[in-house]
């Protein structure tokens, strides 16, 4: 459990990094630089604590789809941006992706290093 806590805390400092580029990126770029530098290291270092109990392929396919979802839904919520349908299926296709690979990981051996 401590595990996926940690994935999306890492996905949370994701989010919370690339957004500040475009929060903050025009008017004070030292503030985008040092808080999404700070977001990006720390959720790379949360990432590798979920690596520790979660198969990399699962952790960073959930990293990196939940992750751009999120970017993406808040970008149309905060930013204004758009989305065509094409673009919402291909955000439902990378969850899914993501969802599979955990579900294939259900049959591996304990010392391989998974976790279902």
């Amino acid at each position: 459990m401590r595990a996926w806590i940690a994935l999306f805390s890492a996905i949370a400092c994701e989010v919370t990094g690339t957004l500040a580029l475009k929060l903050f990126g025009v008017h004070t770029p030292w503030l985008a630089a040092a808080v999404t530098g700070s977001s990006i290291v720390l959720s790379y270092l949360l990432l590798s604590l979920a690596f520790r109990r979660i198969p990399m392929a699962v952790a960073f396919a959930v990293w990196e789809a939940v992750g751009l979802a999120l970017i993406t839904l808040l970008g149309v919520w905060l930013l204004g941006d758009h989305l065509t349908p094409v673009q919402l299926l291909a955000l439902g296709g990378l969850l899914l992706g993501a969802r599979m690979l955990h579900g294939g990981t259900r049959t591996q051996h304990p010392q391989a290093g998974g976790e279902a």
